[in-house]
């Protein structure tokens, strides 16, 4: 299947994902059923950030143009998904059909449902795509693998998989960097960063560094507009649990009731808490970021070669998972 016709149908696809159709409602309401941190706001969210950043004509032909593709020899590549928050995979699936492979497909028991009926709309558009996408209980018989994971499940995937080309990704978190100067729109569209997917993700914020003299409680008052995260009553379960642990803990803390602020030198965050560290100056902070950068997704903050507040959650194609050019990995097949 030539790259333009591949590229074509996943245009295509992205602009029938936006009619929001009947069927692709039931599906995300099943999703929702299956998995209730996969809400229907969260679901529409990721979906119009997948249109509007993945699917875009503009953006996909750009991208797409950066790269050799059309292989005299199609590889079969195994994807095993992660299910931390919705679709996460489709990063991975657009590479692998735009570099003119095949996708060998895991899922996520987390999140089943989305993926085989996206495969239903790209053989509608173009009957090519049912040969080139394949859902299995379990990989065999593939050519390279992309699999995400959790440091535990990276250990057995490397076992499994090493012997292959492979990417193998592990935890990764995401920070913010506070000056003190930030604008109110700033540091409102800072909890996007935080909230969206309830924290989930590894493009989440979990954490803010900022001055010593910075008042933490301001964050307070500009993010009372994500207090609707805890509806989910597992993201309430998780406060109630994470609330009882800093207590008995005698942990100093803030909250307003919906999350805590706790100073800590760590970086992975439990969900619901934000951890804070201050610093000292520039060179404090560039000492404190080197250490923790290969565990980083994202930075945010106002400074140039940094994520812009509240843009964390809308990726595009060339923001690669772990820094990691999957795109490069596959051509080079």
């Amino acid at each position: 299947m030539e790259s333009g016709k591949t590229i074509d149908g996943l245009i295509a696809a992205g602009a029938f994902i936006q009619t929001q159709p009947d069927d692709l409602m039931a599906v995300l309401h099943r999703t929702e059923i299956n998995n209730p941190w996969f809400t229907k706001l969260e679901s529409l969210r990721m979906l119009d950030s997948m249109c509007s950043k993945l699917l875009a004509a503009d953006a996909l032909q750009a991208w797409i143009a950066q790269y050799n593709t059309n292989p005299a020899s199609p590889k079969t590549i195994g994807l095993v998904l992660a299910g931390n928050v919705p679709f996460v995979g489709m990063h991975d699936l657009i590479c692998v059909l735009a570099s003119g492979h095949n996708a060998k497909i895991k899922l996520s028991s987390k999140d089943m449902f989305f993926f085989p009926w996206l495969k239903q709309v790209l053989v509608k558009i173009n009957a090519d795509f049912e040969q080139r996408i394949q859902f299995v209980d379990k990989l065999e018989n593939f050519d390279a693998v992309i699999a995400t994971g959790s440091n535990n499940s990276a250990r057995y995937f490397e076992y499994y998989f090493g012997k292959y080309p492979h990417i193998i990704r592990k935890n990764r978190t995401s920070v913010a960097i506070l000056t003190g100067n930030e604008t109110e729109e700033q540091l409102n569209n800072l909890g996007k960063d935080v909230f969206y997917y309830y924290g989930l993700g590894c493009r989440n914020v979990g954490k803010v560094f900022i001055p010593e003299e910075f008042d933490k409680q301001l964050l307070f008052k500009f993010w009372e507009d994500y207090r609707y995260v805890t509806d989910n009553t597992k993201f309430k379960n998780n406060y109630d649990y994470n609330r009882a642990l800093l207590l008995l803990n005698s942990t100093n803390y803030l909250t307003n009731d919906f999350y805590m602020l706790v100073d800590s030198n760590e970086l992975f965050s439990p969900l619901s808490v934000l951890y804070c560290e201050t610093y000292k100056s520039e060179q404090d902070l560039q000492e404190k970021l080197d250490i923790i950068l290969p565990d980083l997704q994202c930075i945010v903050a106002a400074a140039p070669g940094n994520t812009t507040f509240g843009q964390t959650q809308y990726p595009g194609l060339s923001d690669y998972a772990d820094h990691v050019d999957t795109m490069a990995f596959l051509t080079a097949l």
